[in-house]
């Protein structure tokens, strides 16, 4: 009898391989030929006799003003502030645009969790110095994992 199931045994485990090989070579193996995506055949090229001048080059300027994000750059650090510790997150605005972010944070440490909100305006940038502003709130404890977002926009 025992070796009834053994054997038994042995096939189940010989099925699941074969089926798993099988599903395993289904995803490498490649789309039939009619099935494939046809790429589209490149644009006409100008003739290589004509030679198009490069264009002007444009003058660096701040990131384009269309998504609030690419305008942000935040850090965050624990200070520690005699037996108090901060977590301080900072926002750099680099836009020529004003922004108001709502922060929200959730920091996780040794002696338990600690959370905060709040909101910051930040000015615009101005003669190439960026607006700045920070937000500490307090933590039981230096280090831990810290989760922070934000929800910004234009004003």
């Amino acid at each position: 009898m025992r070796g009834a199931a053994a054997l038994r045994l042995a096939e189940i485990a010989v099925i699941f391989c074969i089926g798993v090989a099988s599903a395993a070579l289904a995803e490498t193996s490649p789309a039939p030929a009619d099935q494939q995506q046809q790429s589209a055949p490149p644009p006409d090229a100008p003739p290589a006799t004509q030679q198009n001048p490069p264009p002007a080059a444009a003058p660096a300027a701040a990131p384009a003003a269309a998504d609030v994000q690419s305008c942000l750059q935040e850090t965050g650090d624990y200070v520690p502030h005699g037996k108090a510790i901060t977590y301080v997150i900072g926002l750099t605005n680099t836009c020529d645009k004003r922004i108001k972010c709502k922060i929200a944070a959730y920091v996780v440490g040794a002696k338990g969790p600690a959370s905060g909100h709040a909101t910051l305006i930040l000015g615009a940038q101005s003669s190439g110095a960026a607006a700045k502003k920070s937000y500490a709130m307090k933590v039981k404890a230096a280090g831990g994992t810290a989760q922070v977002s934000r929800d910004c926009q234009f004003l």
